[in-house]
């Protein structure tokens, strides 16, 4: 039971050694991917967390919008209202 013990010891040491050699190894490679990969997981939080949240209106809702604030200051307010009721 103490020689299992053992071999699963130095398994676990060489598991966890194999990493750091190859980060020392290969600095840069190892830099760029975890970069790569902290900004992946970083957009997908984002997207999750926000997806929602900043809808963006649509060019037809801009231009309707547009409109709506030039003839504000030409129209009576009942032409306005009239225009609305149309618009929406």
């Amino acid at each position: 039971m103490v020689a299992y013990a053992n071999r699963l010891n130095e398994q676990f040491q060489q598991a966890i050694e194999q990493p750091t050699e190859m980060v020392r190894e290969h600095p840069l490679p190892s830099m760029l991917l975890m970069f790569g990969l902290g900004l992946g997981v970083g957009v997908m939080v984002s997207q999750a967390l926000f997806s929602g949240v900043l809808e963006e209106p649509t060019m037809t809702d801009k231009m309707r919008r547009q409109v709506y604030d030039a003839l504000s200051h030409v129209l009576t307010p009942s032409m306005l209202k009239q225009f609305q009721n149309y618009t929406s």
